[in-house]
């Protein structure tokens, strides 16, 4: 499992819950990460698969494989996994899976195609497991299915017709033929209205979505030419508007929302000031919606803006966006950076942070044109020796934003409470923000900052400033490899310090716990908020 708002080196996987639904925290939903063996990181099977081995286990043949033949697979020491049609064995892969062998052998021996998006969808498995390639899966024709389903086997004897099922089946009967049994479609959400009206200066893309949670930063907009794609994350599903315009916009787009309806406003400012005979003409995408685990994978390539040093290993990227493309990363949530490394494809997932927490912030991302992230540098990580080499004007492909936390829970709570443990701290950075920079906002907050050493904690000065400067914030740290000089606490999460760490319980407390870090701390944090009675809204974790 991957410390996705972390950003720890290891293999992404990423989980999708509808967009701001409250993320439930059971035992069952928390997938692990497993500690590997030496020599099993994701550096050690990159090289594996270049050596020349052969890790099909079948000689590099490529095999027509149907589901009788694949379910055979389906033991540790030879496990074949279906996914998209394709066929790998899976076998070598055990021991380099940061899932740990009993995950990825969820999969084995079936098409585990459905399995893998709720859980890897970001994940590029066919450059992952290339060289581990067997053949194609063979589908069963829809019609030998379903006569399969009508045939029953007798006691000692050879299949033969359940007639009783073809009688049902049957088109027809003793009044004549039958129409064809109704199948119930699957239903659609349905469609906002679209409209659009104009100025002498503007043209104004009006969407009625009814959505009360509806913001601003759940419109994300690529513009190339005149051709103008809007894409509205509205609960569990994405609505597009792509129009070819009728005539050509600036590259300055205003978003807003009316949260009393979901109505949603997108001007465009016009180049010349006429009348536009249309909006112009409606495109592939145009007034269609999908739902949001279905969502095509899409990435844009981004540039380095300016690249600056926090800690000794970790670095504050700044990245600008496409012209054209507005994208402003909702609070809480995160992006993954792609990048070929010795020929495979290694994803990897940040949480958006601020360009500062004390300072002027930087107005380019309201508008939506860059993205700060805050990234741990590892030596012998897959990805972060290439983003440690990463400067001005170097191409960064970043894919749209994903998560599940809802803003709405901040405007609600008096105090939030947030545990995080080394670079777990990204999410708490908008979290903090919001509420500091809310005027109307009395949320009281209190950061628990788990770290190794001194010379480890992130923005420790910003982080102090903030505390003196405003009586609604403070925070604790606390060293796991504090050294003689360090005066503060020391140790790790425990029962009795997360309960000295909240505030009493009351009917009027209306808090908010948040963690994130390692899989296991946030696991324990979890844990610790259930044995102390808290309910599942009152916490939320980061965690893939």
């Amino acid at each position: 499992m991957d410390y996705k708002m972390a950003g720890k080196d290891n293999l992404l996987q990423p989980s999708f819950p509808a967009l701001n639904s409250q993320q439930r925290l059971s035992d069952a939903k928390a997938r692990n990460k497993v500690e590997l063996k030496p020599g099993r990181s994701l550096m050690d099977w990159i090289r594996l698969g270049r050596s020349g081995e052969d890790l099909t286990g079948v000689g590099g043949k490529v095999l027509e494989v149907d589901a009788e033949e694949l379910a055979k697979h389906n033991q540790i020491n030879d496990a074949w996994i279906a996914l998209r049609g394709k066929v790998y064995n899976i076998t070598p892969y055990m021991e380099y899976h940061p899932g740990g062998e009993e995950e990825l052998m969820r999969g084995a021996g079936i098409d585990g195609t459905q399995l893998f998006d709720e859980v890897h969808k970001w994940v590029n498995y066919e450059s992952m497991l290339e060289k581990c390639f067997v053949g194609k899966l063979k589908s069963t024709p829809p019609a030998h299915r379903r006569v399969s389903l009508l045939r029953t086997l007798e006691p000692g004897g050879p299949a033969n017709t359940n007639k009783s099922l073809l009688k049902a089946n049957s088109t027809e009967s003793k009044n004549g033929p039958m129409s064809p049994p109704a199948f119930k479609v699957p239903e659609s959400p349905t469609l906002p209205k679209f409209d659009w009206f104009q100025t002498k200066t503007t043209v104004t893309l009006v969407v009625y979505t009814k959505w009360k949670s509806m913001k601003s930063d759940f419109v994300v907009i690529d513009k190339q030419g005149n051709n103008f794609l809007a894409t509205l994350y509205i609960e569990d599903y994405i609505y597009y508007l792509h129009i070819e315009l009728a005539e050509a916009i600036s590259l300055h787009y205003e978003v807003k929302v009316n949260t009393d309806n979901g109505k949603v406003d997108i001007i465009l400012t016009k180049e010349s000031e006429k009348q536009w005979p249309s909006v112009g003409k409606h495109l592939q995408k145009h007034n269609k919606t999908v739902k949001l685990k279905d969502q095509e994978i899409k990435y844009r390539t981004c540039s380095v803006d300016s690249v600056s040093q926090v800690t000794h290993d970790s670095k504050l990227l700044c990245l600008s966006l496409p012209e054209g493309t507005r994208m402003c990363v909702p609070v809480g949530y995160h992006v993954h950076l792609q990048h070929k490394v010795s020929g495979m494809e290694v994803v990897r997932s940040y949480t958006a942070v601020t360009a500062t927490l004390t300072g002027e912030q930087d107005p380019r991302v309201k508008d939506g044109s860059v993205i700060y992230l805050m990234i741990k540098i590892y030596k012998n990580g897959a990805l972060t020796p290439w983003i440690d080499s990463l400067s001005k004007g170097d191409p960064v492909e970043v894919s749209t934003f994903t998560g599940d936390f809802s803003e709405d829970r901040l405007s609600v709570c008096q105090n939030l409470v947030m545990f995080a443990a080394g670079t777990g701290f990204t999410p708490m950075v908008r979290l903090i923000h919001y509420c500091i920079e809310d005027t109307k906002s009395r949320v009281n907050l209190k950061l628990v900052f788990f770290n190794k050493r001194e010379e480890d904690i992130l923005w420790y000065d910003q982080l102090q400033s903030l505390a003196e400067k405003s009586d609604r914030f403070s925070c604790d740290y606390i060293l796991s490899e504090a050294d003689s000089g360090w005066s503060g606490k020391t140790g790790r999460i425990t029962l009795d310090l997360m309960k000295a760490s909240l505030p009493q319980q009351t009917e009027k407390s209306n808090l908010l716990i948040c963690a994130c870090g390692p899989t296991p701390f946030t696991n324990l944090v979890t844990k610790f908020a259930k044995e102390l009675g808290y309910s599942e809204s009152e916490y939320h974790a980061f965690q893939g």
